[in-house]
């Protein structure tokens, strides 16, 4: 029984193939054909959201593509929770990043990012008195009853004492002390001022022992720094200073304060948020949906209620000038996407051209530009694209350079593709149809355009496909040895370039994330054109 089904199934499914087979149009077909091929259509998907990012890139970007924030030079993708915590406080406010930057450390001297407290409210203790300072400016207060005397804020500045110590036979010695203005404390260095009273940090590092010995050793009565055990780092408040919501300044003394209680600022990220553009006066950028209507608002970002300097939502990090890696890979897509399809353009109509006009007239025209052909193709590709592009001034604009790499890539690409034209041509010019259009005294441009070229469509769609990932890559080689896009413009191939450093690999491997975008791109383009090339196939129609 179960046998008897499976044959009915299998003649069903026959007879449903046969159907298609008569009533489906041919673009039909080839659509069928084309999704059968399951890689093909995961690399037509991928181009079709990476060309959507391209389009959208101002709607996408949270940030200008140009704004530079040196405090955040190296940043990595920045943290973000939903979990606000003060000691034993708990409470979950929503999806939130708090102020963070980049730094030296003093102890070991390593490039670090930490996230900042700024304090949007201080209970203290001064004199027997309990004080509570609570900033205006403090958009989202998670706690809303405030103990003893409520005083609201302008401004809230702290001055630390900052005192370095080396461990040496078993005790710490202190070696130096300065002071410090700030208004914000560094979460894990200093914060613990605000629950502890004070903050003691340790380091061990060879660095940090060799740095110390050099400015103090001789203050510690040592001759080696080897007779260093480790190092230390202690912050304490020495006064706090603030302005009141009449401007009029106050100070409290560290020795008669006690910090009993606080909270911090947190900055909200939201969807549809008002950022950069369209103000012209934004960095010289208007923020543009296709390049048309004015843009007030993007995709998502962080609520930035008093302008902190240091809120920055990096989803894929920060460059070595603290812009956004992910803005700038968007805006670089424009560049690295379109140059493929406008250079394909200009080179498949010199290949039409040059290719169709010798194999349709062949004799001196032929000789003459086949020879041409071969001398180009003789040259190899890379080397006649840095040759071209050397010959150029080097400090034109990156619009001028876009151009002109256009250019450079349509007229390497050409001449191959004008062989295998030429050779078509020559092959469909024998064919019935194209005999009796020149019998019947039609014009040899009109058959060289109406009857031979549509005939070479399949060849130049697939071939097409393929083609365009290695003006990708083109563009790519040529910004990566710094012949292509130029700063402040970006490239995936620029943005690569600037990745080229040992730190980055080390420290940074976020930078590295426009090579993975070149690497899907041209890896879909390679899916589709397989796909195309399945479906033009008359074989795989059925």
């Amino acid at each position: 029984m179960a046998k008897k089904e499976k044959i009915k199934k299998k003649n069903n499914e026959t007879e449903n193939i046969d159907f298609e087979e008569v009533y489906l149009s041919r673009g039909q077909l080839m659509w069928r054909a084309f999704k059968k091929n399951k890689l093909a259509m995961v690399g037509l998907w991928t181009l079709i959201v990476l060309y959507i990012m391209m389009f959208a890139a101002d709607f996408l970007a949270p940030y200008n593509p140009f704004d530079q924030s040196l405090k955040h030079s190296y940043a990595p993708p920045t943290s973000v929770t939903s979990l606000y915590k003060v000691g034993d406080f708990e409470k979950k406010v929503g999806l939130h990043v708090l102020p963070y930057t980049s730094y030296v450390d003093k102890l070991d001297f390593t490039r670090k990012t930490k996230e900042l407290i700024f304090p949007s409210r201080l209970t203290v203790e001064y004199k027997g008195e309990l004080l509570t300072l609570v900033m205006n400016d403090a958009k989202y207060l998670p706690r809303k009853n405030f103990e003893g005397k409520v005083i609201k804020v302008n401004s809230l500045e702290f001055t630390l004492k900052v005192e370095d110590f080396a461990f040496i036979n078993n005790e710490w010695k202190k070696a130096s002390s300065s002071s410090e203005k700030t208004r914000y404390l560094v979460k894990g260095i200093n914060d613990d001022i605000l629950a502890k009273g004070e903050a003691f940090n340790e380091n061990e590092s060879a660095t940090a022992k060799s740095v110390l010995f050099g400015k103090y050793g001789f203050r510690l009565g040592i001759a080696d720094e080897r007779e260093i055990d480790k190092v230390g780092m202690r912050y304490t408040i020495n006064y706090i200073k603030y302005e009141d919501e009449n401007g009029k300044k106050h100070i409290l003394f560290g020795k008669d304060l006690k910090i009993r209680d606080y909270d911090y600022k947190y900055y909200p990220v939201k969807w549809f948020v008002k950022s950069w553009g369209p103000k012209k006066k934004d960095y010289g950028r208007v923020g543009y949906i296709l390049w048309i209507i004015p843009l007030k608002y993007h995709l998502y970002g962080v609520d930035n209620y008093d302008n902190n300097e240091f809120v920055r939502l990096y989803i894929m990090g920060g460059d070595q000038f603290g812009r956004d890696v992910w803005t700038r890979l968007i805006f670089a897509s424009r560049i690295s996407l379109s140059i493929g399809f406008i250079g394909l353009a200009i080179t498949l109509t010199l290949s039409l051209f040059f290719g169709g006009i010798a194999g349709y007239y062949g004799g001196i025209a032929d000789e003459l530009l086949m020879r041409f052909t071969e001398i180009i193709m003789a040259i190899p590709g890379f080397y006649l694209l840095i040759l071209l592009r050397s010959l150029l001034p080097l400090d034109i604009p990156s619009s001028q350079v876009y151009i002109l790499l256009i250019f450079i890539l349509s007229f390497i690409g050409w001449a191959g593709r004008a062989r295998i034209i030429r050779g078509m041509v020559l092959s469909i010019k024998r064919n019935e149809f194209v005999e009796a259009a020149y019998a019947l005294g039609y014009p040899d441009r009109k058959i060289l355009w109406r009857h031979v070229i549509p005939n070479t469509m399949t060849y130049m769609i697939v071939t097409s496909t393929l083609a365009i990932p290695g003006y990708i890559l083109g563009e790519a080689g040529l910004s990566f040895l710094g012949l292509g896009i130029r700063e402040p413009s970006a490239s995936w191939g620029l943005m690569m370039a600037r990745a080229q450093d040992i730190y980055v690999l080390q420290s940074a491997p976020w930078l590295l994330i426009p090579g993975i975008f070149i690497f899907v791109t041209v890896l879909a383009f390679n899916f589709v054109g397989d796909g195309l090339r399945d479906a033009f196939d008359p074989r795989a129609l059925g």
